[in-house]
């Protein structure tokens, strides 16, 4: 007996491949930080306006170009930040996407939060000196603990 996948038959039918598990950004988090600091700078903008007050004028210009430093942000708030499947990880890096197998991954830690920075997974490659780094927590859709049980099924799925 066979079974079948979107791409076809499994040859020998025992081998089904796992669901990849992905980290998100919470997009409400991202626009948030673009709408509430905009609509803050109209209000402040039309009072300023209203009553020729400088200082407000002042606080809406800083509130609008707080919203502008976070409009780059929206523009790939629904690209995971992280792939995992039984063939490795695909990150999203500041150059572009990365790719690792698991062969190549010397180690994954997952750091839990420590004063104000937020938890995070980090990645040791032996071809790199510096890790790769993923955020967790309130800025993704992934918790510390279901980041490490989800990627070591995946790792595990790898292993013959």
């Amino acid at each position: 007996m066979s079974t079948s996948t979107a791409f076809g038959p499994v040859a020998g039918g025992d081998h089904v491949p796992m669901a990849s598990f992905e980290i998100h950004r919470r997009s409400w988090l991202y626009i948030a930080l673009v709408v509430v600091p905009l609509i803050l700078a109209v209000a402040y903008g039309w009072f300023a306006y209203d009553r020729r007050d400088v200082v407000l004028a002042g606080i809406a210009i800083v509130l609008f170009l707080l919203a502008l430093a976070f409009v780059p942000s929206l523009r790939d708030v629904k690209a995971p930040l992280l792939v995992a499947d039984e063939h490795g990880v695909r990150l999203q890096g500041s150059q572009g996407w990365i790719g690792l197998l698991w062969s190549e991954i010397e180690a994954l830690q997952v750091l839990p939060q420590r004063g104000l920075r937020g938890p995070r997974l980090i990645l040791l490659v032996d071809q790199t000196p510096d890790p790769y780094v993923v955020p967790l927590g309130l800025a993704t859709d992934c918790s510390p603990g279901d980041a490490e049980v989800g990627l070591a099924q995946r790792r595990d799925a790898a292993r013959p």
